[in-house]
């Protein structure tokens, strides 16, 4: 049997995540993202897609991030009626942040001039089409497939998608976790796929062996507490958010550090931290234990949550040493840029970036050594101190990537490789190939390649 499989997004590029396997008598879908980063990018996502949305049996999703889900109920508005797949975390997840993409593209329109891609009742009816399955349960797809999801061990109920028909399997990783949450458990393996479509954010960095997060962590609160500064902290509201609060809670806790106002200015990360507590079995062992014996891993009394715009201008009337937790995670939208405003010039405060910046974004351009941004429309110095700690990074570095696929190595036949910035992406290629005696490949956005599935 034949089937054709096309990267529709998420290939050439890191976000933008779409993959169509058509498999001659069904069609299904790997996530459906938004894409991120520069304008130029962004603007992809008004594009027409690049097959009939009517026409798709299942939509498979790996994770809740937005560069994975931002388009679904884009999908739904243009007449997708079949079912959507994910595991429950990923279902609970999606709602808050679909419904968060949505207001921002509200508040951006007058400036994009661009409608927002979807409205609240798109959400509501893509809510209404989506199934939840546990890992390693199978479910019979259309055509003679069946799916099973693996653990990615990215975010919360994260899933690598594996499609099975006649013994044979495709594996989509969507994004794979390092082992760097102090919640999650590892990542599983995909040993067995005869194709394996695997992402590349990290695929020519090596995260240098450095002290244990919690320790580094504790450096760079220390240090800018002794300055009396504020440490801010722009971070993903999903996952980042939560693995930095239990952290910052231990080390409160076991007074490795001082005790010091943190603020939470993200009412998105308050809904997502909800969701992850009220699934606990998506945690670790040591965690699961721990929050179904009555511990609230994220609740300490240093920790105050501004809900509202007025409470969170507030924060800075405030004087003395605070850290702040703000979103977006690459400092490109949100509540964090309010903050930046006031942290940036500061010599005294920190600026702390804990995860992958996309190019074009303030992020990025501050990692890289910006000494001066623009912030709505406002030339702003950057005098505070800039520090970046990858510890915390969902994804799997370069070493860790070629491992992932040299468990998987025994049946593969062909390594697609994904999710990546040109450099990334055709560096890890080019490993897999020389180490791993594998056949790969870095793929281009709408590319197509022929499958014996």
């Amino acid at each position: 049997m034949k089937s054709t499989l096309t990267f529709a997004g998420g290939a050439g590029s890191v976000t933008g995540s779409n993959f169509l396997l058509e498999t001659g008598g069904a069609k299904f879908l790997v996530d459906c993202g938004m894409s991120q980063g520069l304008r130029s990018q962004e603007s992809r996502n008004w594009d027409p897609f690049p097959y009939d949305p009517a026409s798709i049996d299942v939509l498979v999703i790996t994770h809740a991030h937005i560069d994975h889900i931002g388009r679904i109920p884009r999908l739904v508005k243009r007449g997708f009626k079949g079912r959507i797949i994910s595991t429950s975390a990923t279902k609970a997840l999606s709602g808050p942040l679909l419904e968060d993409a949505h207001k921002i593209m509200e508040y951006d329109a007058p400036r994009t001039q661009r409608e927002p891609l979807y409205d609240v009742d798109d959400i509501s009816r893509s809510m209404a089409l989506w199934d939840t399955l546990a890992y390693h349960e199978a479910k019979k797809l259309p055509d003679g497939f069946t799916l099973e999801l693996l653990n990615s061990g990215h975010i919360l109920g994260s899933s690598m998608a594996k499609f099975t028909r006649g013994g044979r399997s495709l594996v989509v990783t969507g994004d794979l976790g390092g082992g760097n949450s102090p919640l999650l458990p590892l990542c599983e393996s995909a040993a067995g796929a005869h194709y394996l479509v695997m992402e590349s954010v990290y695929g020519d960095r090596v995260r240098l062996e450095e002290v244990a997060q919690h320790e580094r962590l504790e450096d760079v609160i220390e240090d800018t507490m002794s300055r009396g500064g504020t440490l801010l902290i722009p971070a993903f509201s999903t996952e980042r958010t939560q693995d930095i609060l239990f952290v910052i809670r231990a080390l409160m806790q076991e007074k490795r550090i001082p005790s010091v106002p943190v603020y939470l200015d993200s009412p998105l990360a308050q809904k997502i931290t909800a969701a992850f507590v009220a699934h606990p079995e998506f945690f670790n062992d040591e965690i699961r234990t721990r929050v179904l014996g009555g511990e609230r891993i994220f609740e300490f009394p240093e920790l105050q949550y501004a809900e509202t715009p007025e409470q969170s201008r507030a924060i800075h009337s405030r004087k003395g040493s605070k850290i702040i937790l703000a979103g977006s995670g690459m400092s490109n939208g949100g509540r964090v840029v309010g903050h930046d405003h006031y942290v940036l010039p500061d010599k005294n405060s920190t600026l702390l970036i804990v995860g992958y910046q996309s190019v074009g974004s303030l992020g990025r351009k501050l990692a890289e050594g910006a000494k001066k941004v623009e912030l709505h429309e406002e030339t702003v110095p950057v005098k505070a101190r800039v520090e970046t700690m990858y510890s915390f990074s969902a994804h799997m570095d370069s070493e860790q990537l070629l491992e992932f696929a040299n468990k998987a190595s025994e049946k593969v036949e062909e390594v697609f490789v994904v999710e990546g910035e040109l450099a990334s992406a055709m560096f890890l290629t080019q490993r897999i190939r020389e180490y791993l005696g594998l056949r790969a490949t870095a793929q281009e956005g709408g590319a197509k390649a022929e499958l014996s599935l």
